[in-house]
């Protein structure tokens, strides 16, 4: 006995796109700072004719918050967006925008979401670097270096004596004797034990490949041993002082002195307490007798 199975296909009336689904022109986008650019967001027709389409933002610090919701552009956008069928539209655009860009689309029972990445371009601003100009041999430095305007974010290099040091020392001969290690995505360059042989001029340099790399100032690095001549001229300096200083047998002497005196004073206090206090009772009763005469 022959058994056929009938499988049946539904096809979707927008095409190949499965049921509710959103679609974007592009996840990720690159566009110049102070210039326009269009977030493509498009969705199936089994959403309805009038289905629900909100926009989300998340910045880079990962803060999240509407730019059109319930139909209306958000007060912080308004002069800036405009929201059709078709996506969303900066006017223009600056370093804030860079972020995640959430197209929510609702209706019919069904819900979709497709996310774009925009990246506002930004090039390099001069770094700021933290160079100190004398260390001791043997201590553990750390060098700082931090472009706060580039996007995407800038990547740093390390220059000694003018010459670019290599993120890796041990991989080249002539760098093999320095020991640091160099952070190319947050600007560190740090010697665990530095030496002498790291005595030098250093800069840093920012680039993202967005306008011409930036370079920090250059700062004279001294590495000098531990100066341990002023030592002895301390101690002699503090046996000298120590001449003058009480020993704690005077000391005892003297505070048990100076309590003495207080004590003494004290008692002096209460008897003159005790004086006043038999003056006011006499008035007292002079006062009493004078109330009583006819």
């Amino acid at each position: 006995m022959l058994t056929f199975v009938f499988v049946c296909f539904s096809v979707s009336v927008t095409g190949l796109h499965a049921a509710f689904t959103v679609v974007v022109g592009s996840p990720s986008i690159k566009v110049k700072e102070n210039e326009g650019v269009d977030l493509k967001c498009s969705y199936t027709a089994d959403f309805g004719e009038t289905p629900r389409i909100e926009w989300k933002f998340k910045d880079l610090k990962g803060y999240q918050f509407f730019i059109y919701f319930d139909g209306r552009i958000t007060a912080e956008y308004e002069g800036r967006i405009t929201v059709d069928d078709g996506g969303l539209r900066f006017n223009k655009v600056t370093r804030a925008d860079t972020g995640d860009y959430d197209c929510e689309v609702s209706g019919n029972s069904g819900y979709d979401e497709k996310t774009i990445k925009l990246t506002v371009l930004v090039p390099p601003s001069k770094p700021v670097s933290r160079i100190p100009s004398s260390v001791t041999t043997g201590s553990n430095v750390r060098l700082t270096c931090y472009d706060a305007d580039g996007s995407p974010p800038s990547t740093y290099r390390w220059y000694k004596d003018n010459t670019p040091l290599p993120e890796d020392p041990s991989k080249f001969p002539s760098f093999k004797n320095l020991t640091y290690k160099m952070n190319v995505f947050n600007g560190s360059l740090e010697f665990p034990s530095i030496s002498k042989l790291d005595t030098g001029s250093y800069f840093c340099e920012a680039s993202n490949g967005e306008g011409a790399p930036q370079c920090g100032d250059t700062v004279n690095m001294e590495v000098h041993d531990e100066d341990n001549s002023q030592t002895p001229a301390v101690s002699s300096s503090l046996s000298t002082e120590n001449k003058d200083v009480p020993s704690k047998t005077t000391l005892n002497h003297m505070l048990e002195k100076q309590y003495g005196v207080f004590l003494l004073q004290e008692v002096k206090l209460k008897l003159e307490i005790q004086k006043l206090e038999l003056e006011i009772t006499k008035l007292k009763l002079e006062l009493q007798k004078l109330g009583q005469e006819p």
